[in-house]
């Protein structure tokens, strides 16, 4: 019995199956074809819309009459699979792999229009003519009887590439007319390919890899125009997209990166460790390295960017996109240098972000949370034909998921939480001021302690700004030593080492100061007290059947005006005066203690000790005040009340008649205020001081501003019409630095303030004014 050997035969219908049914997204179609340009290794691709025309124009490298019949009109055949590349082309800046590997990219073009027209010439035959291939896609619908390979294609030489006027002239490449477009592509059509190209290529610049993408529209020229001019008027910053014709990109990638927090994750490159930093709008918080226990990533080139977008980031970005950020995407997926589509498109949960952020809403970040880009390369990582749903799964892909959720997405958490979350004014913030404050700089500390704080992690750097001894009257002081300690230990950091072992022995000296002046201070007040209890008791009895309820609470905790100071008011008073005053004089003591004994006295240590005494003689002098005009009860330092009426109080009833020159004090407020716990003594520190520098700037009016922009939030902002910062200052933040100065002063009233505001949980940010004088803006949160 002879065997007769047969062959399938292919139908001409076979074209819409891998052309207009595979392909069913037309931004996907042209995704395709812009990627057949990044493998022919151009540098540039030109996209024109004309009239019912496509024109895609790429400056690569072209094919030969033989790459024409035995590659490009060979159907599901890649060279890519097959090709090594040749030494130049390893020597290339963008050092690419492949973005596609199937053999039917090309018929993406059967997806947008009827007729397309090839024109390529090589690069290495710039003598040579331009072949030119016109397909009609029309032909292989009329019988689908007929065989694929009978339907004719037509090819002719020319000397030139025929293109638009409007696109620049190429020697050699591709480029691909498609005429009889399937669609009308309108202003809005061409705007949405431009966002979707831009996350395409590279959401970080297309300096990244050395390809760009530029979008040619004659007709959309004018209304371009009128766009730039809407956004000249506003005085903003026209969004990369916002315009159809010019190049694609999302430049605002470099401006996040100082405004928001990030993670920097990659593979070493013999795929041993992994690296990570972690920078907080614009400052290295860390860098360590960690063994890599993901054995088929070790060869993928892993790198990965992730941003976390807190409310201001999201403002920013949606401002320089003309696009919220939830609508551009979350993290995108890059394979050989392109995109995997969808990954990272709106309502994609690839990563399983979202999934795991419904266990625990306020402790886990998701796809409205983060924007970001990964990187990977090589044949594990596998598109499928219909190049719209992602990578085909394995084992490659479940520890690619891993490594982004252990070493990406996690790490990025195990510092927003803990650092960022728990201040809810952080949200606000562009900058680090917030975390320069003890409270903040305690919270970096312990973050970085905790990862440090197992074998597995190499600290190689940290933040030398944020991670630095506190100040010793903190009340985060004692609990983050050990933090410091931590990291003092695991970097072998002497200088660490020794700031903490300096700040141990001043802070137990100025608990034995403070000690000493309590137990002083409480023995004069018991016997103040014994002696006045039956006065003490009768005014109280008096007060009680004069007052009523609402009255006597609202006395026993702000500020109005007295004949007469009951006894234990001024018992109280004066119980704290010693306090202080005591304090003072220990440190004093301390002071000529340790100086008697050494030939010098550097200018460090005199102004630290001038400093706090300076601190301490402040309070003492706003006690003062308040013997005159205050009837709140300082068996305590801290208070339970509403700051911001407190604040309007205290600049009416008692600053207000403090002051030798005629300064005007006013206040705004919006009538708002929730109770919290604060000290009158700090917020006589910070308002006297930003009074006593407006009247030495010569300003004859000062107003505070009271609002709160949120639940638990206050501001005050503080104008004079002085005059204002030195033009010398071109760092406006240097004027909370202690001993910095432009006048007579001392420099340490301002460095007061910042610090009292930052045991408060507050901030303070200095701004320059196109009017008259000096402002400051104070953020407190509860």
């Amino acid at each position: 019995m002879s065997k007769r050997p047969y062959h399938f035969n292919v139908s001409s219908g076979l074209k819409t199956v891998l052309g207009s049914e595979l392909i069913t997204d037309d931004e996907v179609a042209v995704f395709e074809l812009v990627k057949n340009s990044f493998d022919a290794r151009a540098k540039h691709v030109e996209i024109f819309f004309g009239n019912n025309t496509i024109v895609i124009a790429d400056d690569g490298s072209g094919m030969s009459l033989d790459d024409l019949k035995h590659k490009w009109l060979f159907v599901a055949y890649s060279a890519k699979r097959d090709a090594t590349p040749d030494r130049d082309f390893r020597q290339e800046i963008a050092q690419r792999h492949y973005a596609g590997s199937k053999g039917i990219g090309r018929f993406s073009s059967d997806r947008l229009g009827r007729l397309t027209t090839l024109q390529t010439r090589a690069s290495d035959e710039l003598d040579g003519p331009i072949h030119e291939i016109t397909v009609d896609w029309g032909l292989f619908d009329e019988n689908h009887k007929k065989l694929f390979q009978n339907i004719d294609v037509q090819h002719t030489h020319r000397a030139q590439f025929d293109l638009p006027k409007e696109l620049r002239k190429i020697r050699h490449g591709t480029v691909i007319t498609i005429t009889d477009t399937r669609k009308v592509w309108d202003r809005q059509g061409i705007l949405t390919l431009k966002s979707a190209l831009a996350k395409l290529i590279n959401p970080f610049g297309s300096s990244v890899d050395g390809f760009s993408i530029s979008i040619v529209a004659p007709a959309e020229l004018e209304a371009d125009d009128a766009e730039k001019e809407e956004w000249t008027t506003k005085d903003d910053q026209l969004p990369p997209n916002s315009t159809v014709n010019g190049e694609v990109g999302n430049f605002v990638f470099n401006t996040l990166k100082e405004k928001t927090t990030f993670v920097d994750v990659k593979i070493s490159d013999d795929g041993q460790d992994i690296e990570s930093e972690l920078t907080d709008r614009g400052e290295l918080i860390y860098r360590i390295r960690e063994r890599n226990p993901y054995d088929l990533l070790r060869r993928s080139g892993f790198k990965c960017q992730v941003y976390f977008l807190n409310t201001s980031a999201k403002l920013t970005f949606a401002r320089r996109m003309g696009v919220p950020s939830v609508q551009f995407g979350s993290v995108f997926l890059f394979r050989n240098g392109f995109r995997v589509f969808p990954i990272g498109e709106e309502g994609d949960d690839w990563f399983r972000m979202d999934r795991r952020k419904q266990q625990g809403y306020a402790r886990f970040l998701g796809t409205r949370d983060v924007i970001g880009r990964i990187e990977v390369s090589g044949a594990s990582f596998q598109e499928p034909s219909s190049r719209n749903t992602g990578l085909i799964e394995n084992e490659a892909t479940e520890q690619l998921r891993a490594c982004f959720s252990e070493f990406c997405l996690k790490r990025l958490e195990r510092y927003v939480v803990p650092v960022t979350f728990v201040d809810s004014e952080d949200k606000n913030t562009e900058d680090i001021s917030r975390l320069m404050t003890d409270p903040g700089r305690a919270r970096v500390a312990a973050v970085v302690a905790k990862l440090v704080d197992h074998d597995g992690a190499e600290l190689l750097e940290y933040s030398k700004r944020l991670i630095r001894i506190l100040s010793e009257r903190s009340e985060q002081f004692e609990s983050s030593l050990a933090s410091f300690r931590a990291i003092a230990e695991h970097t072998k950091d002497s200088r660490l080492f020794n700031q903490i072992e300096e700040a141990e022995k001043k802070f137990e000296r100025l608990r034995r100061a403070e000690e000493s002046a309590r137990k002083q201070a409480d023995q004069e007040r018991a016997a103040k007290e014994a002696a006045e209890a039956r006065a003490s008791h009768a005014e109280e009895v008096a007060q009680r059947a004069t007052l009523d309820l609402h009255e006597e609470r609202k006395r026993n905790v702000f500020l109005a005006s007295m004949a007469n100071l009951d006894t234990e008011t001024i018992v109280n008073l004066h119980h704290q005066i010693t306090i202080y005053a005591v304090n003072i004089q220990h440190q004093i003591q301390n002071f000529l203690a340790r100086t008697s004994a050494e030939k010098s006295t550097t200018v460090a240590q005199a102004l630290e000790t001038m400093e706090s005494i300076s601190l301490l003689n402040l309070k003492i002098l706003g006690i003062a005040k308040f013997a005159t005009k205050a009837n709140f009860r300082l068996e305590s330092e801290a208070i339970q009340g509403d700051l911001g009426e407190y604040i309007r109080q205290y600049v009416e009833e008692v600053a207000q008649l403090f002051l030798q020159e005629p300064v005007t004090l006013l206040v705004e407020h919006d009538g708002k205020g929730f109770v919290q716990s604060f000290k009158p003594i700090d917020i006589s520190v910070v308002i006297d001081n930003l009074v006593a520098n407006a009247k030495k700037a010569r300003a004859t009016e000062v107003r505070f501003v009271i609002t709160h922009p949120a639940r638990h939030t206050i501001h005050v902002l503080v104008h004079d019409n002085g005059r204002g910062f030195d033009k010398r200052i071109t760092d406006l933040d240097r004027v909370f630095e202690k001993g910095f100065t432009t006048t007579d002063g001392s420099g340490l009233g301002l460095f007061h303030v910042k610090q009292v505001l930052g045991e408060m949980k507050g901030t303070i940010e200095a701004r320059k004014t196109n009017s008259q004088g000096a402002e400051f803006l104070i953020r407190i949160a509860k």
